[in-house]
């Protein structure tokens, strides 16, 4: 499973977490070194009201050109109604989710906002290239080095840019870094440790989604707003209830 959320938060189908804020078209995951390509999804974030969004995923799926949007799915640039059912690709949508599966073993849930999940086959270990990394089984290896040479996560993100037909993005150039104080009252660590995530804590290891979280309070710099937060925190219940987990509910009047 590889998936993004929040304040452009990355995780490889290795496990790998980074933090990558760019504003271009993105490879997210393709099949590669292979002479035929059964998948190709790439998507782009928005900013809206200082809150990232994904506004667009566009896929290639065994030759059909998918592109999700808010509100409007096409099809081969053909505005489709949901469920759809077509040569081996579904697509519908519940309350929470767009869910796009394909029978080759590739299934997306996009919640129309910060979060989608990938799910893929076992058979395309050691085949996918893109933000969501080789999928060879060793988190920090191949992805994040080039001859040699160890990327960061920003060079890493940047060298999965595609310009459209008629664009030119630039990449994302490093700000100043955040120069945070940890709060002593570490909500972020009480919230993911809690008997909410009791059962999740065995099955998905907590740490990098505390780090992720503790960096989102960082970012957002007005410690009296804890609902930056939220979109790890979910990713972190959503990751659990993936790994077949029972996370009980976490939001309170005062949390999310």
């Amino acid at each position: 499973v590889c998936s993004t959320w929040g304040n452009f938060h990355f995780k490889t189908f290795d496990g790998a977490i980074f933090y990558f804020p760019g504003l271009c078209n993105y490879i997210f995951a393709s099949q590669c070194n292979t002479p035929y390509e059964d998948f190709n999804i790439q998507l782009r974030r928005t900013v809206v009201d200082n809150a990232p969004t994904i506004s667009r995923v566009t896929m290639r799926l065994e030759g059909v050109a998918i592109e999700l949007r808010k509100d409007i799915i096409t099809i081969n640039s053909n505005k489709v109604q949901l469920p759809y059912s077509q040569s081996g690709v579904t697509i519908d949508k519940s309350s929470i989710y767009v869910k796009v599966a394909s029978k080759m073993g590739i299934m997306l849930m996009w919640n129309e906002d910060d979060s989608i999940l990938l799910e893929l086959s076992e058979k395309y270990a050691n085949q996918t290239c893109g933000l969501c990394g080789d999928f060879n089984g060793l988190p920090g290896y191949n992805e994040f080095y080039s001859n040699n040479v160890k990327l960061t996560a920003l060079q890493y993100g940047n060298m999965q840019k595609l310009d459209g037909p008629t664009e030119h993005c630039e990449d994302y150039a490093p700000s100043a870094p955040d120069n945070c104080t940890e709060s002593s009252d570490d909500i972020c660590q009480k919230t993911l440790t809690s008997s909410a995530f009791a059962e999740c804590n065995s099955l998905v290891d907590v740490t990098e989604y505390i780090a992720a979280c503790q960096a989102d309070l960082c970012r957002s710099r007005v410690s009296k707003n804890s609902s930056c937060i939220c979109d790890t925190i979910a990713e972190y219940s959503r990751q659990c209830a993936h790994a077949g987990g029972q996370p009980l509910n976490w939001r309170t009047s005062k949390l999310c």
